[in-house]
């Protein structure tokens, strides 16, 4: 081997770590103090790909709106003692094999991923984790 080729290989692997540390998704929870959330394609790329640390002592719902397109995945903690119902807005799907979309209590953490939209407004997402009725 060649050192051209040896620097062409550096440059390459040089690249690929640049594309990754690009791509690093900052994993400083999101601390969530209120009882109502509504995820949409507005605000979806602050929450995308987050942790969100719900701390509110009283009930709390998070609603995914019908309009997210892209790529989308979050996580969900029950920091507080408020249970956590994860919804859907009208046209969207919230699917959970169970059929349950409470978090079961504190310490608790599910994960919603968009799982398709073929129109741009009929999001669907999977919920995952420790849910209880």
């Amino acid at each position: 081997m060649v050192a051209s080729q040896v620097a062409a290989q550096i440059e390459a692997a040089e690249d690929i770590v640049d594309e990754v540390e690009a791509a690093a998704t900052d994993f400083t929870p999101i601390v969530f103090a209120g009882t109502s959330l509504t995820i949409n394609a507005a605000n979806a790329a602050t929450y995308n790909g987050r942790y969100l640390s719900c701390t509110a002592s009283s009930a709390v719902t998070i609603t995914y709106g019908n309009d997210i397109t892209v790529s989308f995945f979050n996580l969900i903690g029950q920091d507080g003692s408020g249970r956590v119902t994860v919804s859907a807005s009208s046209g969207a799907t919230m699917r959970n094999a169970q059929l349950l979309f409470k978090t079961r209590g504190t310490g608790v953490i599910v994960s919603v991923a968009l799982t398709g939209n073929a129109t741009g407004t009929n999001a669907v997402y999977s919920l995952n984790g420790d849910v209880a009725v």
